[in-house]
């Protein structure tokens, strides 16, 4: 339950914060006879503020301020002021009600107990008062913080016999109610900071001695020592103990609060062998209402750690085993992971020769240990990088010229019809090429012509047929067969053009045996 300061007179601090009154002795309202410097006998109001903004200044006119915005908020306290003006004692409550979350900062290089800031989550509030210091010191604490909430819970009892002996540990196996407490095989795992009650009462029969009895009390389970505060309790063989003989105490009971998370378990001791009854007993542990001492009280600490998180008292961080299967949606944000560090996958060493590397992939003896699918991957393809680092997959293997020769597209024109010379002659052809790398070109074409200059050629990239002015008489131009070696930087489909030199138009084009061929085949990247 949320424990609010509503203390009249620390109220009345806030309100009446810049009246000075002059005379000694107590001032009443509503009553005669004042007991307190100020002593009210009605209700009492104060300032209530409601805001959307996602930052937010409280000033001196602020009490109780409530958040209802639509993001995360930032709410700045009041720089600390020295001498006159002093505002030691001010109170202030922050109440989140959103699913959003609050940061509250002091005025640098100020501090929350002790702290550049606090954070207020969503539908919790935070209580806040002024210390009256400056400068560097807890200029603020918390009073209160938190909401209402369930605390730790957890009772099991037996579901079947269990034998014992001095040294043995309770395992009873039926968890019936639970909250953030877990258990296994007799041992539970109890929080840091937190404050509990441990119980547990038993009852046995079959005592190997007559007169037998046993011991038991709360002990830590990672070296057996008794709990400080655990008391003992005692089983004993009922119809066989002398009259004189004390009794049982069916029950040990301890109040623990470990300042490192901590397992905890129910250890035996006594004398001979006995067994407990598989219907009768039970351990239970609950957490206290309480806080973690530190001057904040906190309310809802029903804090755990898990996927990914570790818990060391109030101190959750990175370094878990991951619970499920997790994705993260950067949602257009980047992720990035930054300093001078590693990411190591796969080992948490750093292998011999990776002293430079950001990223080590360790998959041990098996392969397979990186995949990357961007479109261009295929079977014997390799890595390879252009000049900003940029990779993708391509082939380093020399093609057989042979078996793997391509033609152009298309249907080839005339391009030299016009009566004039120049450039960007359609001709009706182009060449698809698959990935970036060298590729030799062979192509043949009968021209009989007057003295001109004709060229098929990739725009960028280079002629890929070309003859030269051999005669002031119509002649077959040469060499009619050529070869090229061309680079293509990127896949695509290239256009080939032509230029004539002239305005002569070709007596014949193409008219050689065979016709046109233009044909292609990659043999380096």
């Amino acid at each position: 339950m949320l424990k609010k300061i509503t203390k009249s007179g620390q109220i009345l601090a806030l309100i009446t914060s810049s009246l000075v009154f002059a005379q000694a002795g107590n001032v009443g309202i509503n009553t005669p006879n004042p007991g307190s410097t100020i002593d009210i006998n009605g209700s009492v109001a104060a300032s209530y503020t409601a805001i959307n903004a996602a930052s937010y200044n409280l000033n001196s006119s602020d009490f109780h301020v409530s958040y209802n915005g639509t993001a995360n908020a930032i709410f700045n306290l009041p720089a600390a002021i020295s001498g006159i003006g002093n505002f030691k004692g001010r109170m202030y409550t922050v109440k989140n009600n959103t699913n959003f979350t609050i940061t509250v900062n002091p005025s640098a290089p100020e501090t929350i107990n002790g702290n550049t800031s606090i954070t207020i989550p969503s539908n919790q509030s935070a209580q806040l008062i002024n210390t009256g210091l400056t400068g560097a010191n807890s200029t603020w604490e918390v009073v209160t913080m938190g909401s209402s909430s369930t605390g730790d819970y957890i009772i099991v009892k037996p579901n079947t016999v269990q034998s014992i002996s001095t040294g043995s540990d309770v395992a009873f196996g039926s968890v019936i109610a639970s909250n953030n407490i877990t258990y296994s095989a007799g041992v539970f795992n109890l929080k840091a900071g937190k404050t509990y009650v441990l119980r547990c009462q038993l009852h046995a029969t079959e005592f190997s001695l007559a007169g037998g009895f046993f011991i038991y009390e709360w002990v830590d389970a990672s070296n057996n020592s008794v709990l400080s505060s655990s008391t003992t309790g005692v089983v004993d063989a009922i119809n066989n103990y002398p009259a004189t003989t004390i009794g049982g105490q069916p029950e040990a009971y301890a109040i623990f609060r470990p300042a490192a998370d901590t397992s905890v378990k129910v250890r035996l001791g006594g004398a001979g062998t006995a067994q407990l009854n598989a219907g009768i007993g039970f351990m239970s542990i609950t957490e206290l209402e309480g806080g973690s001492g530190s001057g904040t009280t906190i309310i809802n600490n029903n804090i755990t750690a898990s996927n990914g998180l570790s818990m060391s008292g109030t101190d959750v961080k990175l370094g878990g085993t991951l619970s499920q299967a997790t994705n993260i949606a950067t949602g257009g944000n980047n992720l990035s992971i930054d300093g001078s560090g590693k990411v190591l996958i796969g080992t948490n060493a750093v292998p011999a020769g990776a002293a430079n590397s950001k990223i080590v992939i360790d998959n041990g003896i098996t392969n397979g240990a990186l995949q990357i699918k961007d479109g261009t991957q295929q079977l014997g393809y390799v890595l390879t990088s252009d000049a900003n680092g940029l990779a993708t997959w391509s082939s380093t293997v020399t093609t057989a010229f042979a078996n793997n020769w391509t033609a152009y597209s298309g249907t080839l024109v005339n391009p030299f019809t016009g009566a004039t010379g120049g450039g960007n002659l359609a001709t009706g052809i182009s060449v698809v090429i698959p990935a970036k790398g060298w590729y030799f070109f062979r192509s043949g074409i009968a021209i009989n012509s007057d003295c001109n200059d004709y060229t098929f050629y990739i725009n960028g990239i280079g002629d890929v047929w070309k003859s030269y002015c051999t005669s002031n008489t119509a002649v077959f131009m040469t060499p009619r067969d050529q070869n090229r070696v061309l680079y293509f930087s990127n896949p695509g489909t290239y256009t080939v053009l032509a230029i004539k030199t002239n305005g002569i138009i070709p007596g014949s084009f193409n008219a050689g045996n065979p016709s046109f061929y233009l044909d292609f085949v990659k043999f380096q990247n």
